[in-house]
This record gives structure tokens, C-alpha cells and sequence, in this order.
């Protein structure tokens, strides 16, 4: 698996495509889906004339397209409640099966609004995963520096601010802060869009 830096997508060779699609029909069904309609409506941003987005999934499940960018296998990831990187891995060769996300402990629900939460889904995500993986190593209550080894200011901000957080709560400050600076970064100005 390659991600092509000009058109800004992953591309996978061979029959990759065709097995990610397959591995996904069936995570869709051990999710309770039958039917991708439905799952579409529960687990997937609406289009932008706000219809429900079917055509993603069917498009993955069914191999009609052989190139995503990198946030589109993200979201793709989210809604089917499997680990980006073992979807990448699949993608790459170096595995032929997705493994589920690790479900969230009850309490860890997000401290804030469900749109707003739904905005810091896909940093919260990659944060959680990274807790969970030190956690399984008996590491409970991380160190920012543990949690980023290549980020110092996210560090700093587990350790200083986000240290009077529960751990769980804490992940979504860290995924809130990310999409601010993300939106920053971008100058789409949508940085306040769901804090209010």
C-alpha cells in the first residue's frame, strides 16, 4: 500500500481492494447491518444535500472504486468499528483480517455535545487506540510523553491542563484540541463551529 502524496490517496495492489471489501460486508453484519441503508443513516455523515451516504460503503464493500484518501479510510474505519491501522494493513499485504476497536469502558462517554463529539471522532480515535495499546503493556495512567512521543505540545497539554481530567475525558480534550488546531492549520475557520 502506497499513498500517492499528489493526489493525496491510498492505493492498494492486487486483490487487496477486493478483500478489504469482503472483510467489511461481514464486520457490517456482525455489526447488526443488513442492510447498508440503515447503517449509512447510524454510522456515517450525511452527504452534503443531506441524504444518507450509501454510495461510501457500497462503494468499498463492492470494490467500485481502488483509491481512498487517507481521511475517507478513517472514516470508513470509525463506522465500521475496526483499527485504521489494521485496515491499512490489509490494504498493505501484511494482514488478511480487521481487528475490531477496543470497546470504550461505560463512564467514557464524550463531555460534550454529540455534534461536537461527532466533529472530534476521528482524533479521538487514533488517541484512544494509543491508550489502549499502553494500557494492554499494564501502563493505566500514561505520561503525555508516553502517550506522544512525537508530539511535545500534546504532551504538555495531557500532563498540564488535561492532568485534571479522567483518563477517558482526557483523550477527548487531546481529539478537541487536535480538530481546533487541524481546522487552524487548514484556515477553514470551522475550528469554533461546534464549540459553542
Amino acid at each position: 500500500m502506497t499513498v500517492n502524496r499528489k493526489r493525496h490517496a491510498t492505493v492498494a495492489a492486487g486483490g487487496r481492494w477486493e478483500l478489504l471489501g469482503e472483510l467489511l460486508q461481514a464486520r457490517r453484519q456482525q455489526l447488526g447491518y443488513r442492510f447498508r441503508p440503515a447503517f449509512a443513516r447510524d454510522r456515517l455523515p450525511a452527504t452534503p444535500d443531506g441524504n444518507r451516504n450509501v454510495r461510501l460503503p457500497a462503494d468499498i464493500e463492492n470494490h467500485y472504486r481502488d483509491t481512498y484518501p487517507p481521511g475517507t479510510l478513517r472514516l470508513i474505519a470509525h463506522a465500521y468499528e475496526v483499527t485504521y491501522e489494521s485496515l491499512t494493513a490489509v490494504l498493505a499485504g501484511n494482514a488478511d483480517r480487521l481487528a475490531a476497536v477496543p470497546a470504550v469502558p461505560p463512564g467514557w462517554a464524550p463531555p460534550m455535545d454529540p455534534v461536537r463529539a461527532a466533529s472530534d471522532r476521528p482524533w479521538f480515535d487514533p488517541v484512544n487506540e494509543r491508550r489502549v495499546a499502553l494500557a494492554a503493556r499494564g501502563i493505566t495512567d500514561p505520561a503525555g510523553a508516553q502517550m506522544f512521543p512525537d508530539s511535545p505540545d500534546d504532551a504538555k497539554a495531557w500532563d498540564g491542563i488535561g492532568a485534571r481530567l479522567p483518563v477517558g475525558d482526557r483523550v477527548w480534550f487531546i481529539a478537541d484540541l487536535r480538530r481546533r488546531a487541524a481546522a487552524r492549520a487548514a484556515g477553514s475557520g470551522t475550528a469554533q463551529l461546534h464549540d459553542g
